[in-house]
């Protein structure tokens, strides 16, 4: 039976009147020499399942304008011009075992090409992104990326040489934030200190000078990532007080805290990952909330999205989120502020100021990413 039917609908083949087939124009592929122009958000997606991306979107119609794609479980920070990319990542031989080799990439953003590749050490810290696991410090002339192996370090990078010129041993203490001016940086310690570090060109650092305690580990545990407010450090802890912290001077100095959940009902705190982004004009910060707090819930995405006027120590507007754990936020007159959420979503809000400030959706950027974890604003 099967080869009459095959025979069969091969008559019928045969018998049907031919068609004229158009010939086919050749799709002639090409590739743009430079992104559209106008500002720009940077999305690190580290997906975890392989290499990370960086993803550019464009801030005013979130158009997806390019990517760069560095190695695996990649970091990224942006130059004050917003012209130069730099990521760290490392290049696994076999992913799962053999030989690592970790780098510090420069990428001209205009282009998304690569300029040049620094070869670092390989205790660089696979972990997720935090804006200090790779930081400017002294300017924009060096490089500071994370170890663990888990005994804690930094790699300081000479970009004018092209070099890793020092390992620095941070014992007990993670990421580096730089300090406002000079060749300085403090770093987070489990004691409840900050410690501070100076360096030479020639690769030379100091002894760390320590500050007292500022924070309870147990009690008060700070968000490693601070946002830096006119010369300080603003630090958020895990049950909604804000530690402000001047790190001008030897040692770091805690110089006040206040509370922004006091007095709140439904068991409100911060949560997130970079979750605390500031707006200099107005003299804002904004801090990723989420309400039902309980051991562990830190780690929550956003409920609500709360701004703090950091002149009068108060919450003057709380906007709905949509699950972010990171945000950034433009230092225009006019704020806006983006949020990347843990569904891997780019979320973008008009921010109104004024006695109240007020939020308004103003866009999404639906499955941008698998895991998003870090943004950069280039305005």
């Amino acid at each position: 039976m099967k080869y009459s039917t095959a025979m069969a609908l091969a008559l019928m083949a045969l018998a049907a009147p031919a068609v004229a087939q158009e010939a086919i124009e050749p799709e002639t592929l090409t590739v743009k020499e430079s992104i559209d122009p106008g500002p720009n958000v940077f999305v690190m997606d580290q997906a975890w399942a392989g290499p990370s991306s960086v993803y550019v979107v464009g801030s005013e119609g979130l158009d997806m304008r390019g990517n760069i794609g560095p190695g695996t479980v990649g970091q990224m920070t942006l130059n004050a011009a917003g012209d130069t990319l730099f990521t760290s990542s490392v290049y696994l031989e076999r992913y799962t075992f053999g030989e690592v080799t970790a780098v510090v990439q420069e990428w001209d953003v205009q282009t998304l090409t690569l300029k040049r590749e620094i070869e670092v050490s390989n205790k660089m810290a696979q972990v997720e992104s935090q804006p200090g696991l790779l930081t400017f410090v002294g300017g924009e002339d060096y490089l500071l990326t994370q170890n663990a192996t888990p005994a804690t370090s930094l790699s300081l990078i000479d970009l004018a040489a092209g070099e890793q010129i020092a390992e620095i041993p941070i014992p007990g203490c993670w990421l580096a934030i730089p300090a406002a001016e000079g060749m300085k940086f403090s770093t987070i310690c489990g004691d409840g200190t900050l410690k501070t570090f100076t360096f030479e060109a020639d690769g030379t650092y100091s002894e760390p000078a320590s500050s007292e305690k500022i924070f309870d580990v147990d009690d008060d545990a700070l968000f490693s990532n601070p946002a830096r407010v006119g010369g300080n450090l603003v630090f958020v802890s895990f049950t909604g007080n804000l530690y402000v912290v001047d790190d001008s001077g030897d040692a770091p100095v805690l110089v006040d805290t206040f509370s922004i959940t006091e007095g709140t009902l439904g068991g409100w705190a911060p949560s997130g990952s970079e979750l605390i982004a500031y707006h200099a004009p107005s003299d804002t910060a904004f801090v990723l909330m989420h309400s039902g707090k309980y051991d562990g819930s830190h780690k929550n995405a956003a409920e609500e999205i709360w701004a703090v006027n950091m002149t009068s120590k108060t919450v003057v507007g709380r906007g709905h989120a949509h699950h972010e754990n990171g945000i950034a936020i433009t230092q225009t007159e006019a704020p806006i502020l983006f949020a990347a959420s843990e569904e891997g979503a780019l979320v973008k809000y008009d921010v109104t100021l004024g006695d109240e400030v007020t939020f308004e959706m103003a866009g999404e950027f639906e499955g941008l990413a698998k895991f998003p974890t870090l943004i950069k604003l280039d305005q």
